[in-house]
């Protein structure tokens, strides 16, 4: 697989499946947990879920931020002939994930009930969250290193590989939530046992590759680690700050619904929440599949691949938006029973709360690609930016200021008006620097 001069269709759509797969399974982790809890345990499980979620969102956000920028330097150094400088990049980046996952590990297991306390949990659902929390907790490191490590084996030219792990992590985690929740009745404790099993048999899939004689990658002494560290948070940053920036979201979301509703909105946020992270892998996905093309054309001087890379994956991710929003739209009722133990409360409330929300899962798309596609063509900035905008500044501003107005209904609006707002920008930009680089 050449990079630089195969077919950039075929060469996107033969990394867009695996890419797409592969980000879509890590995602059905917390996915398939909720429909667990939901249906095992009830609403205040899935309340806990909503609580939880910023703990997972920590451990994608020093993987994306390592491998998405680490995976960036690599093809440009890569596609411009330098592969000892790629090499340095790419031993700099493991480096710098594994220091940021080992401190996160420490913080999170030292003050674990603060933390679930600062994000939302009562005296009610603080033990659901710990006896989920705890074995998470544990293994954190591994849910770090399989967000990172799926861009440097798609730049490998593995990126099937991927989709296998994923496959893999995914049977043993349903198997896995199935068998500790129900037959054997193991509760919260037995969807996190589940997940972290299939967090691990991905790692060691991957993570073997990556050391394998097949790997084209080489632990090489990094020369200005500082630098390359600084590069890698760099490029990487626009990306994982759209991870981050989750976990400000959901403790203003979750203290706001708690104010202007109840513990049955909380459950709908936290499906919404898991619907969302799933999508914005799938979206990232797609970004993953174009950014190998674009880095390394930026890296070999030819803007039509880099160009054409992201007509692709724009169009790929409106189409997925349109038909998730329409589903939304058309069966909020089955899509709410699927993940919750319905209650009158609930059903009172999820259709119309789904129908709002949904109208931000088309623009989170273009959001979400652009934040990945800016960086492979080294516009970092300008990418930070956008995640900035839409995952901190724009939502919880209109969190804060939309319940003023129009109370609860305020919160779900929110959401799709930060992501529109923010989308509309980002295209106009885009149209300005198309003309500059042609």
């Amino acid at each position: 697989m050449d990079l630089v001069k195969d077919d950039v269709g075929k060469l996107f759509y033969k990394l867009l499946i695996p890419s797409i797969g592969g980000a879509a399974v890590v995602a059905a982790y917390s996915f398939v947990d909720t429909i667990a809890i939901g249906q095992g345990v009830g609403p205040n499980g899935t309340a806990a879920c909503a609580v939880f979620l910023p703990v997972f969102t920590i451990a994608d956000f020093i993987g994306i931020l390592c491998g998405t920028g680490g995976s960036i330097l690599y093809g440009g150094s890569k596609g411009s002939g330098q592969t000892e400088k790629a090499n340095a990049y790419f031993t700099g980046s493991m480096l710098l994930v594994l220091l940021g996952a080992l401190i996160a590990w420490v913080l999170l297991f030292f003050f674990q009930t603060p933390l679930y306390r600062l994000f939302g949990a009562d005296d009610a659902l603080l033990p659901y969250v710990k006896e989920y929390g705890g074995m998470i907790a544990a293994a954190l490191p591994s849910f770090v290193l399989v967000v990172c490590l799926p861009p440097f084996l798609n730049l490998d030219g593995v990126p099937n590989l991927v989709l296998i792990s994923a496959v893999a992590g995914a049977v043993l985690n349903i198997v896995g939530d199935w068998l500790f929740v129900f037959p054997l009745d193991m509760g919260m404790f037995g969807a996190a046992l589940a997940t972290v099993l299939g967090s691990l048999i991905q790692l060691l899939i991957m993570g073997g590759y990556v050391l394998s004689r097949r790997s084209s990658y080489k632990f090489v002494k990094p020369y200005k680690l500082t630098t390359a560290f600084r590069k890698t948070v760099t490029y990487g940053f626009g990306t994982a700050f759209s991870s981050l920036a989750v976990i400000a979201t959901t403790f203003v979301a979750n203290n706001q619904i708690m104010k202007y509703a109840d513990t049955a909105a909380l459950a709908v946020y936290g499906m919404l929440g898991t619907v969302t992270a799933l999508l914005t892998y799938i979206y990232t996905g797609t970004g993953q599949a174009a950014s190998p093309i674009a880095s390394s054309g930026f890296g070999a001087g030819k803007p039509e691949r880099y160009w054409e890379a992201y007509r692709l994956g724009i169009r790929v991710n409106l189409f997925i938006g349109v038909v998730i929003t329409a589903i939304c739209m058309l069966v909020p009722g089955a899509i709410t029973a699927l993940f919750i133990k319905v209650t009158p409360e609930v059903m009172e409330i999820a259709p119309v709360i789904l129908r709002i929300y949904a109208v931000s899962f088309l623009p989170l798309g273009i959001n979400s690609f652009l934040c990945v596609y800016l960086q492979s063509i080294m516009r970092a900035e300008p990418a930070a930016i956008i995640a900035v905008m839409r995952g901190l500044i724009v939502n919880c501003a209109l969190l804060c200021l939309l319940p003023l107005a129009f109370g609860a209904t305020g919160i779900w609006t929110a959401f799709a008006a930060a992501e529109i707002l923010v989308a509309g920008l980002a295209l106009l930009y885009l149209r300005r620097i198309k003309g500059v680089h042609r």
